[in-house]
């Protein structure tokens, strides 16, 4: 059932009958399917029966473990075949609908009533999907966030290849303007089993969403030439402990910290002007930039970013602070003393993004 609201009264009408979607839950027409796809929901489907001239009706299958669903758009309904409707559990019937997504009619103000969209589509008759969705991937968080179609963070579908196969991704909106694609991400939920599952493809984005997976470099030099990023955020926190979180800087020291984690340049760039705080950072690692040293060995230089890595030493000071991930030390800005660290705790994360 679809819902719109009049401006004045701001009274809910019911999409009255023929514009009222028939249905018949667990059932399906048989012998009468002319196309069948993939679509996020029902309204979906129900909008592809609208525009195409021979559908006549649908089916709406329950499909894969993601929550799409298979459309099946039918020739003929239930009242011209009535012996075809048959019992499918988990399915659903769909007789045809002139405008499944709004009440076009004038209510009792005699006032034209607003258009309130299905979530998840958009225009005067709710015709478009949102760019982010399964059948509307986008190529990466920023050209959704640049739609101006979603404006809050969670899960979108991105298609960076074009493959017609998208990625189920998490986009952040709204930290410093928004548009930032989630690559790497460990959050604890037992300390005790605590583990990393570092991946060598850039489709390993999609497992972030398990809180255990960092790309390696090759994954990330995969993603940058799919997609050309122009940032990096690093944020970790550990609840026992202190925050990091900074962004490469949009200049030219920024620049140079991207080209050299995505593989680009093996130049260690320097650190003292090559990122920003954000407004939770109080860690002693962002505040003593003079000091990282630019590898794990010997007596690298000071003053650059570590390891060409997203997780091992990629910002650190000797015996003091560090962006750590590998077996035996966590760390995020916490280094105690002769090996000793903050203790683990259930919640605590980092996490890498791109945009």
């Amino acid at each position: 059932m679809f819902y719109s609201r009049t401006k004045e009264t701001n009274t809910v009408f019911e999409v009255r009958e023929e514009r009222r979607i028939p249905t018949q839950p667990d059932h399906a027409l048989h012998g009468h399917v002319l196309s069948r796809t993939v679509v996020v929901d029902e309204f979906e489907c129900l909008l592809r029966c609208k525009t195409k001239t021979f559908c006549a009706s649908s089916n709406v299958h329950p499909s894969d473990s993601e929550g799409n669903r298979i459309c099946e758009l039918n020739r003929n309904t239930k009242f011209t075949n009535p012996a075809d409707l048959k019992s499918k559990r988990g399915s659903t019937y769909y007789g045809s609908v002139q405008a499944p997504c709004m009440d076009d009619s004038h209510g009792v103000t005699g006032k034209m009533t607003s258009v309130y969209c299905h979530p998840g589509y958009k225009g005067t008759h709710c015709q478009t999907m949102l760019e982010g969705r399964y059948s509307n991937p986008a190529k990466s968080c920023k050209d959704i966030r640049d739609s101006g179609d979603s404006p809050e963070d969670g899960e979108y579908w991105i298609d960076p290849e074009k493959t017609g196969n998208p990625l189920k991704v998490f986009c952040d909106m709204t930290t410093d303007g928004g548009g930032w694609l989630l690559v790497s991400n460990v959050v604890l939920n037992r300390p005790s089993a605590f583990q990393v599952k570092l991946v060598s493809s850039y489709h390993g984005i999609s497992s972030c969403l398990n809180n255990i997976t960092f790309l390696k470099k090759i994954a990330v030099q995969e993603l940058m030439t799919l997609i050309p990023f122009t940032q990096l955020r690093f944020h970790c926190s550990k609840r026992q402990g202190r925050t990091f979180h900074v962004t490469t800087a949009a200049n030219s020291s920024g620049k140079a910290v991207v080209q050299y984690l995505s593989g680009q340049t093996d130049e260690k760039p320097d650190s003292c002007g090559s990122f920003v705080r954000m407004e939770d950072d109080n860690s002693k690692l962002a505040k003593t930039c003079d000091r990282w040293r630019g590898g794990k060995r010997g007596k690298p230089p000071l003053g650059k970013w570590g390891e060409a890595s997203l997780y091992d030493h990629t910002a650190f000071t000797g015996r003091s602070s560090h962006w750590l991930l590998e077996t035996g030390r966590f760390e995020c800005d916490d280094y105690i003393s002769d090996g000793k660290f903050v203790p683990l705790s259930s919640g605590d994360f980092w996490k890498v993004f791109v945009r």
